[in-house]
């Protein structure tokens, strides 16, 4: 498996605002939590962790858009 970083640097309040309502709306769609969960499934506790869940979301669609 190749693995790679990268680093996004936002600098603006509204944005990251943004990404929170985002992860918020998120998280919020998700199913309840079985017994015993503090979080469901899929729960994404920060926005750095919701920022790396859409970008591997759009690389995954990049790849079966490009054929790759």
């Amino acid at each position: 498996d190749k693995t790679m970083t990268f680093q996004v640097t936002i600098n603006d309040a509204e944005k990251l605002a943004g990404i929170t309502k985002a992860r918020e709306a998120y998280n919020a769609s998700l199913p309840e939590p079985t017994e015993g969960q503090e979080h469901p499934d899929g729960y994404l506790a920060t926005d750095a962790e919701y920022v790396q869940f859409v970008m591997d979301k759009a690389a995954e669609s990049y790849a079966k858009h490009y054929n790759v």
